[in-house]
């Protein structure tokens, strides 16, 4: 896989949401190369209100084990519990 062309993919999944962006990046996580697999995991979860329904309907179609989906998925929910965490602290005050 290309970086730039991961790269594009990137840009306009992260403004777009963009599904063919989205599904290029969910590929590119079964790229033996772990710094493009670490790029495209970060750039999903720059849009986790999507990322994490376009992981599970790859993970359905086959187009990704969930081995192999799970540091992403992981991130998303990490990131979905600081933002939780967040919340709760403002609350509080």
């Amino acid at each position: 896989m290309d970086a730039n062309y991961m790269l594009a993919c990137g840009i306009v999944w992260r403004k777009t949401a963009d599904p063919d962006a989205g599904l290029e990046l969910v590929r590119a996580l079964t790229s033996p190369d772990p710094e493009l697999r670490q790029f495209a995991q970060h750039m999903l979860v720059e849009r986790r209100d999507n990322a994490m329904t376009i992981l599970e309907d790859a993970i359905s179609a086959g187009v990704l084990t969930p081995e192999m989906a799970a540091p992403c998925m992981v991130e998303l929910l990490r990131a979905g519990r600081s933002d939780t965490s967040a919340f709760i602290l403002t609350s509080e005050a």
